[in-house]
């Protein structure tokens, strides 16, 4: 039942951004080889268009005697050294505590990523895409990659924003969509947890306090501890993973803000701001509490200090029972995709949960991904485009 619940969020969430599910109609991503001429050709293209974040990321192939025998730390160091940015390689999906044996069933304890530029402080944004590119040219062209399933640059990622009851006159599209009609199915029921992976979220604006995600766990647990043991500290309402925090969900910008208000702000005249998708009919319980309306899960991928984590966020989301995960951005370069990307949307999906993806905002015919990610008709990311 948990999944129909999610279907009903979900497909007020996708009405309002869509006259046009992409889902079903772009090709299936296979797996691709190390040496395959047209990634190389990708990863170039990328390089020189500033497409490349400056780092690498790699998985181990889980066949690999030495892999299987436990020695893979050891053989992401040799990677590393073999590939020459000089820097070490670390986990890309960190250890998960009580969620750890369901990342190793699915290969993502084999992920890891090392810096090759893009903390180097003598290069610019152009540089380091340049050098990241060069490095996994260079890598690839050796004979050897024993021990190695996937190797790649890590490709920058691109947010997709185009830049309330006080203004639900304004919000003109909500009538082009007949959203008060879905209203009289359903205004989001709290069970719903959708998760928005953004540039954060305003924990203190005043139409979003009732749909606060809560890890019960950490937000009546000890400060700087990982109390409910998933691997990350103070994730009260949610993880900043750019900036490896759970006490500072802001970010950069407020793009998440306005996303998670499209999603659900409070409903039904409140009074303030705009009007929420799944923002419930401000039915309380008496002690300010929302007794519909879906709840928001925050995770940063925009951060105040550096872009990155966006793997491990959906991940995060799917472990800690987000149903529906809302995500506004993607990447510069058509055909261009990462692995780890792809990977972690089938955890998702396995876990029961749908990805949404912005299509762009670029009125382009190409397959840009995520978005344009399907693998079968169980895997894949729900596209969409205005």
């Amino acid at each position: 039942m948990p999944r129909i619940k999610a279907l009903h969020a979900l497909a007020a969430l996708v009405a309002t951004a869509s006259a046009e599910s992409l889902r079903g109609s772009r090709p299936a991503r296979g797996r691709r080889s190390l040496t395959d001429d047209s990634f190389i050709q990708t990863v170039k293209e990328c390089g020189e268009a500033d497409g490349l974040s400056g780092r690498i990321q790699f998985k181990l192939d889980k066949d690999y005697k030495d892999v299987k025998t436990g020695y893979a730390a050891a053989i992401a160091a040799r990677v590393a050294d073999e590939a020459g940015c000089g820097t070490k390689p670390k986990r890309l999906f960190r250890p998960a505590g009580k969620h750890e044996a369901k990342h190793v069933a699915a290969g993502l304890d084999l992920w890891y990523t090392m810096d090759c530029g893009a903390d180097d402080e003598e290069l610019d944004a152009h540089a380091a895409s340049l050098r990241a590119s060069e490095k996994v040219r260079e890598f690839l062209a050796k004979g050897d990659h024993k021990g190695i399933a996937v190797f790649e640059p890590q490709i920058v990622h691109k947010a997709l924003a185009v830049e309330k009851d006080a203004y639900r006159s304004l919000q003109t599209h909500y009538d082009a969509i007949n959203l008060d009609g879905a209203w009289e199915i359903t205004t989001g029921d709290p069970t719903v947890t959708v998760q928005v992976l953004d540039s954060g979220l305003d924990p203190d604006h005043p139409d979003l306090q009732k749909h606060l995600w809560r890890n019960e766990a950490e937000c009546q647990g000890e400060a700087g501890v990982d109390d409910d043991n998933n691997g990350f500290i103070d994730d009260c309402h949610g993880y900043n993973h750019a900036d490896d925090t759970g006490t500072d969900l802001l970010g950069d910008g407020s793009h998440g803000t306005h996303c998670s208000g499209t999603i659900a702000a409070d409903n039904m005249n409140d009074g303030i701001g705009v009007a929420g998708v799944a923002g419930g009919d401000g039915t309380e319980d008496g002690q300010g509490n929302a007794l519909t309306g879906v709840r928001l899960m925050t995770s940063v991928g925009f951060g105040s200090t550096r872009t990155a984590g966006f793997s491990e966020g959906l991940v995060y989301g799917a472990d800690n029972g987000a149903q529906v995960s809302s995500n506004s951005w993607g990447y510069k370069v058509a055909n261009a995709y990462n692995q780890a990307i792809l990977d972690a949307i089938d955890y998702y999906n396995d876990a029961g949960g749908f990805v949404v993806f912005a299509a762009g905002n670029s009125n382009s015919g190409g397959c840009f991904y995520p978005a344009c990610y399907g693998e079968d008709e169980f895997h894949g990311a729900i596209g969409v485009a205005a």
